[in-house]
């Protein structure tokens, strides 16, 4: 019998002083040592670990950013982790999250074995499984379901997750492919649906922003230095205050460190971002800021529609959106929109293009996102700044290489549309711009338990709807990411089979049927990914050591039940599609073409004549799974997976730039034209992976002026700074042209006015009247609520702090000894008149009546209608030491808001009441 686990029962503190000691971290104090002569032969001991450790690159999976690093093993086990000096999209940094990550591997509630759901689901009872119990479980359910469903594949869902660097999203979607589901939701409309459309409508590309030569920067709340520190990030702040950038604008609701390393800080009331960008607009149309002479050639070359644009700001319902109206609308003074639209204006035209405004990654704020962010595509547009040095980037990589994506697979005829796009369809003028691939994930949750629930009782159902019985979910918490905690919760209870891939039992994994254990990013090889930025790389993940336990890889677990049910998939499909009209002959009941199918997927026709003695039953049969028809043999779903990673990795590498980058690549963990000659003279130390800065120092100095010149203007004299350091092997031995990261057009590729979305209906979430989109953005009064303070009423505003990435570091003992709870920031006003201070605790009801408990920091850095949360706290697992109950969660807090025009999470369109306890 399978043993019954109960994580909680585990000593915590037992468990993370062995996974202390087996991460080589000190457990006592340096104190502790009985003598001096004892400290230096700890001294000793450890230098000697570190000279004969091994040296592995890798590429953190503590956040999205994917920075490279260098990971020690000293007996068996990493011990620190390091950032790699050769990988450019990281320049030799890491941030508290990237070296929390040996936490993370070594957390004592950490899942090493597969587990199957014993109690009710979101009980938290579950037993440990061989491998070959789980996987045989996960598929015979498969089969029972698609057999039930009549091979509509679309019935099993999938997710996943980016916010961990997992880099195995490609071995996962060949699953997803090959199963052959419609329906697959990633964090797209929770995280930065808004701006990515807009951009890509605009111009194209999402866009980057190039701060290492930005000469202005027009920040609208993207907090960098708490969200996502990265060397970009740095590039702003070690610039500003006269030191190479003209000035950083920061507008907020709130004052937050970035705000304190900008040039100028100018409060904003939240919801109203977009009346200040057609001001700002409205003031560069109305004094032809973009009719200056670099400008002028930027548009007649590049821009499509100003003629339109300008019609719209003067004569159409654009002439409205002055400097005083946006003024009454943001709290912003009229003056000073248009002083900054001035100073932008200037910088973009005197630097040509060298400004920004910047668009945040995290977009799912308010209603109104969609037309705020491609208001800030237009003003980016009209002042000459997208594609060019210094402003928005558009991406380019080193060269096209192949994909892990298995492009063979059939087209599954019994596959029905993704659900929440099937129901946008069946409701015309709902999420009108909802994409088709990526949908909406609480449209998707919401219209699955909706359907789910009529089905189980027995309701007829619309002739879009079908019940998803199953969902996979591998690295993704929606649980926690997803507002409306327990409708989630409910959509994967009305589920038959749950199966969650990660190394924790997270919120998600806590209401599954199986878990499966997930390796960390430090013991696995991932697929080689490159980053087109501004010095392009190509990243080669290599595992650091051994797996803990027996968590798979989840290359091993997408092949392993792809071979499990392939052969009962293609029987069904077989089966469903056996047209008795057509083929002039019944199909026995009973028949099951995986019984005539070999491992080639070949059908056995030998067998099958002596099987079944009809022949023309049996020539039929063999007609229907032809090459003609159904093409069997495109339905083995385990040949997506023939190649290994590590296989994958060298072939494309090596095809594309040759053995030699290939082989550096995988021991140096990046790749990019030119640093084969760094890595032969020597500036980077060939055991400890580390800058050899004497050598570095002696190849600038012989170096050209020029390129002396270009390096002290970027990079100051400190060559020894790390990140600089970085930058300089770069400029001095990459042979891509210089420039290399503006994409070469020589056409309009940007259009300010979308005629395409002209007059597109989408329902009013607040009034629930129907109304249109417009083919310039527009400012809505029927689309903006305001928090009541007479009545208490605050608005949330969600954020990401520099310890945490959304829920992924919920347990992990590193960070939150740095930062162990998200206090509810409130404004110290608001704080005295209601009689809160700090810490006290409070309940908090959101618009939809749910009470969360919270603690209150009382605060003059926020404004008085405004309230703060930072995400990746408040887990409800039980199975999480740490974690459980600590902290708000913002799935709990946030309603249930929906853009209207995309489908994305509308998190901070939440008004809450405060009450203290």
């Amino acid at each position: 019998m399978s043993e019954i686990i109960d994580l909680k029962r585990r000593n915590f503190l037992k468990g993370s002083a062995t996974a202390a000691v087996a991460a080589g971290v000190a457990t006592t104090s340096a104190f502790a040592l009985e003598s001096y002569g004892d400290a230096k032969e700890a001294k000793k001991e450890k230098e000697e670990d570190i000279k004969n450790a091994k040296y592995t690159p890798s590429i953190c999976g503590m956040c999205v950013n994917m920075c490279g690093v260098i990971a020690r093993n000293v007996d068996g086990k990493v011990t620190k982790i390091e950032p790699n000096p050769l990988y450019t999209k990281s320049r030799n940094f890491m941030c508290a999250r990237g070296q929390a990550g040996i936490a993370s591997e070594n957390d004592p509630d950490r899942i090493t074995t597969p587990l199957i759901r014993v109690g009710e689901k979101g009980s938290g009872k579950f037993r440990k499984a061989t491998w070959e119990e789980a996987l045989d479980f996960i598929s015979k359910k498969m089969v029972k379901i698609l057999d039930e469903e009549k091979d509509n594949r679309s019935t099993f869902a999938f997710g996943a997750g980016a916010s961990t660097g997992n880099m195995g999203d490609p071995v996962f979607a060949n699953l997803i492919n090959g199963v052959g589901s419609a329906n697959f939701v990633d964090h797209f409309t929770t995280c930065f649906a808004p701006s990515f459309m807009a951009n890509k409508m605009i111009f194209g590309s999402w866009g980057n922003g190039d701060f290492q030569r930005t000469k202005y920067l027009l920040n609208l709340g993207a907090n960098r230095a708490e969200g996502i520190v990265t060397p970009d990030t740095l590039d702003m702040f070690r610039r500003t205050h006269g030191r190479g950038l003209e000035k950083i604008v920061y507008i907020d609701p709130r004052y937050t460190n970035t705000a304190s390393h900008s040039d100028e800080f100018i409060p904003i009331k939240p919801g109203t971002d977009l009346a200040l960008m057609l001001a700002m607009i409205w003031e560069t149309i109305q004094n032809d800021y973009h009719k200056t002479p670099y400008k002028k050639d930027y548009i007649e070359k590049y821009v499509d529609g100003i003629e339109e644009l300008e019609d719209y700001f003067k004569n159409g319902e654009g002439k409205n959106c002055t400097p005083e109206w946006a003024a009454k609308i943001t709290e912003i003074p009229a003056e000073t929109i248009k002083r900054l639209t001035k100073e932008f204006s200037d910088a973009a035209e005197k630097y040509e293009g060298a400004a920004n405004c910047y668009r945040s990654r995290k977009s799912t704020w308010y209603y109104q996102d969609f037309d705020f962010r491609r208001a800030q595509a237009i003003f980016n547009a009209i002042h000459g700044t997208v594609n060019r040095p210094g402003g928005v980037l558009l991406g380019r990589g080193i060269k096209k290489i192949e994909s892990y994506e298995y492009e063979d697979f059939p087209i599954y005829d019994n596959a029905k549309p993704r659900i929440d796009i099937a129901k946008v369809n069946a409701n015309p003028g709902e999420y009108p711009l909802a994409n088709p691939t990526k949908g909406s994930w609480q449209v998707f949750r919401d219209t699955v338990l909706d359907i789910n629930t009529r089905w189980k009782k027995g309701e007829k159902l619309a002739e879009w709807e079908y019940p998803v019985r199953s969902m996979f979910i591998y690295k993704q918490n929606p649980m926690q990411s997803v507002p409306d905690y327990e409708a989630t919760a409910n959509m994967f209870k009305s589920m038959d089979l749950v199966v969650t891939i990660d190394v924790i039992v997270n919120d998600t994994a806590f209401f599954s049927d199986v878990i499966l254990p997930d390796t960390t990013y430090l013991e696995r090889e991932s697929l080689v990914k490159q980053f087109g930025i501004s010095e392009p790389v190509i990243a080669w993940r290599s595992a650091a050591q051994k797996p803990i336990g027996d968590v798979k890889h989840i290359y091993y677990m997408s092949s392993e039940i792809a071979k499990r049910i392939e052969k009962p998939f293609a029987a069904i499909t077989f089966k469903n599609t056996w047209d008795e009209d057509d083929m002039e002959v019944a199909l026995p009941k009973d028949f099951d073409l995986a019984k005539y199918l070999n491992d080639e997927f070949e059908l056995d026709e030998a067998k099958l004549k002596a099987d079944i003695k009809d022949e023309k039953l049996v020539e039929k049969i063999i007609e229907h799974a032809s090459e003609d028809d159904l093409d069997i043999a495109t339905y083995k779903i385990s040949a997506a997976f023939e190649k290994t990673i590590s296989e994958f990795n060298e072939e494309v590498m090596t095809e594309a730039f040759g053995k030699e980058a290939a082989e550096i690549a995988k021991e140096y963990g990046a790749y990019w034209p030119g640093i084969e000659d760094a890595i032969k003279d020597g500036v980077i130390e060939e055991h400890y992976k580390k800058v050899n800065f004497e050598k570095l120092h002696e190849v600038v100095s012989k170096a050209d002026e020029k390129t002396k010149q270009e390096l002290e203007v970027v990079l100051g004299r400190d060559f020894a700074d790390l990140g600089n350091a970085t930058y300089a092997i770069y400029k001095l031995y990459s042979k891509l042209p210089e420039n290399w990261y503006i994409k070469p057009i020589n056409k309009k590729f940007i259009t300010v006015s979308l005629n395409n979305i002209d007059a597109k209906p989408f329902k009013n979430p607040i009034t629930g009247k129907k109304e249109i989109l417009g083919k310039f953005p527009m400012w809505r009064d029927s689309l903006f609520k305001e928090a009541d303070t007479k009545k208490g009423e605050l608005r949330v505003v969600l954020g990401r702090h520099a310890y945490f990435t959304q829920s992924a570091g919920v347990n992990n003992y590193l960070l939150l000894d740095l930062m162990n709870y998200n206090y509810v920031w409130i404004n110290d006003e608001f704080a005295k008149e209601h009689n809160l201070e700090f810490k006290d605790d409070v309940i908090i009801t959101n618009a939809s009546g749910r009470d969360v408990k919270a603690k209150v920091f009382p605060t003059k850095r926020i404004r008085k209608d405004t309230a703060y949360i930072a995400t990746g706290f408040g887990s409800k697992s039980t199975l999480l030491t740490l974690g459980e109950n600590n902290g708000i969660s913002q799935a709990e807090v946030c309603d249930n808001s929906i853009d209207p025009i995309i489908g994305s999470a509308s998190m901070n369109e939440t008004i809450i009441k405060i009450r203290k306890v």
